[in-house]
């Protein structure tokens, strides 16, 4: 194992426990949208000036179906059923299969006042007894520099975490921590319009893409 291969997985493995605590935190969050299927809040994120986001919903399937809808891979389901999500690709495994540098290209949001973005992350896929997760970070990578048509913004700790229910294999809590430092000139109060209202469609456009290929 190279030293750098070493630094990529302690940085991983260090959002992974963060997302963790994140998580089980259970004071300090405002609502900003809630329903029967999913609830929306946030807090001041610890890592940057902006806020970071929760959302909560429950399925009636297995956490590895759930994690595989959602998963940010160019061959999975998640490139077809989310269409914000205009492009994924992976720029190198740093370990298979777990370890990996992604780029994520976003649509354009809110009638056009945000342009389209892109986001290099690193990645690490974890399953333990409670969970299985995504946990990702931005990272500088002189590899792939800027593209001229898409503006390149900053992921901070963020993921995605299925939580099992021992008791019920065919049901789990997916759980969505982001916190995007999308760059650009744009007014705070844009950004932080746009983020709930994002993770509302995420959440709904899921369950339609479950329900549809009859995984409901």
């Amino acid at each position: 194992m190279t030293e750098v291969t070493m630094d990529f997985r302690k940085i991983a493995e260090e959002v992974a426990d963060r997302l963790q605590r994140y998580y089980k935190q259970t004071d300090g969050w405002t609502t900003s949208k809630k329903s029967k299927n999913f609830e929306i809040s946030y807090r001041q994120s610890e890592e940057f000036s902006g806020h970071l986001y929760k959302g909560e919903a429950i399925y009636n399937c297995s956490p590895r179906t759930v994690f595989d809808y959602v998963e940010p891979l160019p061959d999975g389901p998640r490139a077809k059923w989310d269409t914000n999500m205009k492009k994924i690709e992976i720029l190198k495994w740093i370990e298979k299969p777990d370890l990996r540098i992604n780029r994520a290209c976003t649509a354009s949001a809110m009638l056009g006042l945000i342009s389209p973005r892109d986001f290099v992350d690193l990645i690490l896929v974890r399953e333990t007894d409670e969970c299985l997760s995504t946990n990702a970070i931005s990272i500088n990578y002189p590899e792939y520099p800027e593209v001229k048509d898409h503006v390149r913004g900053w992921n901070w700790s963020c993921g995605m975490i299925c939580v099992k229910y021992p008791e019920d294999p065919n049901k789990c809590k997916l759980v969505s921590l982001i916190q995007p430092d999308i760059k650009g000139m744009l007014p705070k109060n844009v950004v932080e319009a746009a983020v709930p209202g994002s993770m509302v469609e995420f959440f709904t456009k899921l369950e339609d893409a479950l329900k549809k290929d009859g995984k409901l």
